[in-house]
Formats: C-alpha cells, sequence, structure tokens
C-alpha cells in the first residue's frame, strides 16, 4: 500500500511541474528557443504604446492601418504569447489597391494569421533601430500583402510630429526568385520604403 502511495505521489508531483509552463519577457525573445507551452508575456507593456489607427497621406495616396494588442495569443498550441497584430488600407491615386480592414473583427486562434503582427522588442542599435534615441523601443514584426501575398519584413517606430504622436515605418518585401519561362511575379499592393503615419 505505501508502494501504491509512493507511486500516486510522484505522478502527482511530475503533473504539476509539467502543467507549470514558463512565462518569459518578449522583451528577451530574440535569440531564444521557442519553449513548447512557454507563455512570452509582454510584462512590462510595451506593446501598448503602439496602438491605434494611424493614417498616411500624400495627395490622392492613401495608408491606413490600425494596430491592437492581443494577449496569450496562440501559435498551434505550441507556445503563447503576446503580440500586436495590425490590418491595413492602401489607395494609390484614388484607386483602393487593397483593404483587409474587415479581417480585424475575425478571431483568429492563431494571431498571427492577421495582416501584420509582431513582438520583437528593438532598441537603440539593434538592426533596424540605427535612428531609435536612448530608451525607445521599436517593433518589429512581418507584414502579408492582402492582394498579392507577398511578405514583408516591418519595423515600426513611435515618433512625434509637429506634437502629435505617429509612427514611422520601414516596409521591406521579401525578394522572390523567378525561374526563367515562370510566369511574371505580381508585386506587392504597397511600395515598399519608409512612411510617416500620424495617430487618429
Amino acid at each position: 500500500m505505501k508502494k501504491i502511495i509512493n507511486i500516486i505521489l510522484l505522478l502527482a508531483i511530475a503533473a504539476s511541474c509539467k502543467a507549470q509552463n514558463p512565462v518569459l519577457n518578449i522583451s528577451e525573445k530574440e535569440g531564444w528557443n521557442s519553449i513548447q507551452g512557454a507563455y512570452y508575456k509582454d510584462i512590462y507593456n510595451l506593446l501598448e504604446p503602439f496602438e491605434g489607427t494611424y493614417i498616411y497621406t500624400n495627395g490622392n495616396t492613401l495608408f491606413k492601418i490600425v494596430l491592437q494588442k492581443k494577449v496569450m495569443s496562440s501559435t498551434n498550441g505550441y507556445l503563447y504569447e503576446d503580440l500586436i497584430i495590425g490590418e491595413y488600407q492602401y489607395i494609390d491615386s484614388g484607386i483602393e489597391k487593397v483593404n483587409t480592414l474587415d479581417k480585424l473583427n475575425i478571431n483568429y486562434s492563431d494571431k498571427r494569421d492577421h495582416s501584420m503582427g509582431g513582438n520583437l522588442i528593438l532598441t537603440q542599435g539593434d538592426t533596424g533601430c540605427f535612428e531609435c534615441l536612448p530608451n525607445e523601443k521599436a517593433l518589429r514584426g512581418g507584414m502579408v500583402d492582402g492582394a498579392s501575398e507577398n511578405t514583408a519584413q516591418l519595423i515600426i517606430r513611435r515618433i512625434m510630429v509637429n506634437n502629435q504622436p505617429a509612427i514611422k515605418i520601414w516596409l521591406m518585401w521579401e525578394m522572390v526568385a523567378i525561374r526563367e519561362g515562370a510566369p511574371e511575379h505580381i508585386h506587392a499592393s504597397i511600395p515598399g520604403g519608409y512612411y510617416t503615419l500620424l495617430k487618429q
């Protein structure tokens, strides 16, 4: 009987140890291997300042981005993370090229299925944050073109423009290799480069 009690006790201890998954700080995520069951948490609320609606205009060109923080999003049940997701609209010369804003209402089980997303915190001197000021936090993520499925790297800095909150983004589309004789590649709807969007 004593043996059975010891076995049950050991199984209970093993089960409770397995149930305790680590909570890790997202600002220290770079370079880590993803740990199954871990929760990469925004412990210091570094993502919240990026939330909001932002607009870039230049003549008849409009680029609108809506960013939202999602908490404890699951990546196929492998790990959990806090992250910023986003959707956008791009109008060029008065013609709407792409509009994914309606996807904000979709409750994806994996929040990275949104058109924009990320949670890699950058600080001064990090690649993509060379212009960052001391103590400034920038955000690195990715973006999928809603019209062509091209993918891009995205770096977002919070700045001020004439005393108005804004973001400056750097949009870098991934290169696509095309074999000779293959159909022409569909280009992304939004030109890559830098954009300054004012918070609404």
